[in-house]
């Protein structure tokens, strides 16, 4: 683990040797010096007239003085070197308690999720196909009692639009526990969509959404990190930000980082104001568990920007220089999102 900053390592021997040259060097001079100005015979002379004063044996006194001086400055540079040591090896553990704690966090992630797909494919395949099935035999009965028994006519076209009800909210629910366009589209067309979900749901607020780079081959892990980042962040621009203009932007800067940023012209936060949500504290968990960093950009009044950074896997055989973005704009939104989002509905 490198040292603390501004000190210097324990136990440098170039430091150290460098001293003992510096030390040796002022003290030649001083014997120079002593030398040629006749320094012990000149105290001599002007400490003898006040020798009942035993003012002689000061220099004496002063040697002692400094001997001492210098076994002080010996001890407390061993103490502070003892303390410089416990420093760097509390802040090794520490280094160490935070990387396995991300690489928990990191896996609690990847566990989460693939919970999350596996209960959202059980609802489909089995709350959706059962209510399928009862929409199918309401419209069967509906058919069957038609013109001769008004009452259960009645009956079959509630429960039709009852069974119709339940399934739009099932899917909603399918929709947040696992984007069925993430896995069939990929991270652009997938955020696309959430953004184009997001503007019919607020057609009042202007949001512009923009990629660049190559986003195919970034694996799922950051994939879905991305996508739940700008999921969360436009959630809390729905509730929070009473915000005119949104803009989502996903950008590869390089081989190995992609930078997303969220940013309205809300009415913004005191970033050193105490937070009770958790919202934030979630994003910030996400991304550092990826190694990646989360900045805030706000003041009262003045909106809000949430920029993320995070690093990309490469894969082996990939080129030191990546393919040149592409810039690409989510001007409209692909067709192809929303009938994957609703695939599997049945009837």
């Amino acid at each position: 683990m490198p040292p603390v900053e501004g000190q210097a390592p324990p136990g440098n021997p170039s430091a150290a040797i460098r001293d003992l040259l510096v030390v040796a060097a002022v003290t030649g001079l001083a014997f120079v010096l002593s030398s040629v100005l006749e320094l012990r015979e000149w105290l001599t002379e002007v400490t003898h007239p006040l020798e009942h004063y035993q003012m002689d044996e000061l220099p004496l006194t002063f040697a002692v003085l400094a001997l001492a001086l210098a076994w002080f400055a010996w001890r407390r540079w061993r103490h502070a070197e003892q303390e410089l040591r416990l420093r760097v090896q509390a802040q090794r553990e520490l280094s160490d308690a935070l990387a396995e704690n991300r690489l928990l966090s990191q896996k609690y992630l990847m566990l989460q999720e693939e919970e999350r797909r596996n209960l959202a494919r059980e609802m489909h395949d089995e709350l959706g196909q059962c209510l399928n099935a009862i929409k199918l035999d309401a419209v069967s009965m509906r058919d069957m009692a038609q013109g001769r028994h008004p009452e259960v006519e009645t009956a079959a076209n509630s429960i039709i639009d009852l069974s119709g009800h339940v399934y739009d909210v099932v899917r909603g629910i399918m929709q947040r526990l696992r984007p069925a366009a993430l896995d069939a589209l990929g991270l652009h067309d997938a955020v696309g969509h959430l953004v184009g979900q997001w503007r019919r749901r607020h057609p009042d607020v202007d949001c512009r959404f923009e990629a660049g780079g190559e986003l195919a081959d970034l694996g799922e892990v950051v994939n879905i990190t991305v996508y739940r980042l700008v999921q969360e962040c436009l959630t809390n621009i729905a509730k929070h930000a009473h915000a005119g203009a949104v803009a989502v932007s996903l950008q590869r800067t390089s081989p190995g980082e992609i930078r997303i940023s969220v940013r309205d012209d809300g009415r913004g936060m005191d970033l050193n104001a105490k937070r009770s949500g958790l919202g934030l504290v979630g994003l910030r968990e996400r991304v550092e568990a990826l190694n990646g960093h989360l900045w805030l950009r706000s003041a009262p009044g003045q909106g809000l920007e949430v920029v993320a950074s995070l690093p990309v896997p490469l894969r082996q055989g990939d080129p030191a220089s990546a393919r040149m973005p592409a810039q690409r704009s989510d001007a409209e939104e692909p067709a192809a999102a929303e009938s994957a989002a609703n695939g599997g509905r049945a009837g």
